[in-house]
């Protein structure tokens, strides 16, 4: 077996555990804190930041793979989290691929675009189309405050990280 294709499954597993091990946090009643009643999407920064510098076909992967283990645990949405976590990473690798350069800016940038999109996206879809009686003024006191504490956490989530992209990136030793 060549040993980069040992290093791209290695890489590909690891980030798939990371992205399970984020689902899991996200997605269990107790294991993250809720500010106020908003709750981290942590699943976007995540599944972003390791998107970033990879190639395009691999970041929708990744993206797919985040969005179905956060569609495991939602009744009402099947399928949505998975195609809008599919094309935000597909067009954040291909932004890094194509336009900018793999920064922490560029990262938060993208991770706070994603969050707020997938927060209206979400209300709009899913509140306002379904016609909820009353449920117009949710997105300025559940949605955006949700998107707003998922913003913050993204810098220690880029730490975190970065901190393995570069210990799974490294030199290929031959």
């Amino acid at each position: 077996m060549d040993l980069y294709y040992r290093k791209k499954i290695t890489k590909t597993i690891v980030y798939t555990i990371i992205i399970a091990v984020t689902a899991i946090f996200q997605n269990t009643a107790g294991l993250t804190l809720e500010i106020g009643g908003a709750r981290c999407f942590l699943l976007l920064p995540v599944t972003i930041i390791l998107s970033m510098g990879e190639d395009e076909g691999f970041a929708g992967i990744l993206g797919l793979i985040g969005g179905l283990f956060w569609d495991l645990t939602s009744s009402v949405h099947l399928g949505f989290n998975a195609a809008f976590m599919c094309i935000i990473c597909f067009c954040c690798a291909a932004s890094v691929t194509y336009i900018i350069r793999n920064t922490f800016i560029s990262n938060f940038v993208f991770s706070a675009f994603a969050a707020f999109l997938y927060a209206f996206l979400y209300w709009l879809f899913f509140i306002i189309i379904k016609g909820i009686h009353g449920a117009e003024l949710s997105l300025f006191y559940f949605y955006f405050p949700c998107s707003v504490y998922t913003t913050c956490v993204t810098p220690l989530l880029w730490i975190l990280i970065v901190k393995i992209k570069k210990k799974l990136n490294g030199p290929i030793k031959i």
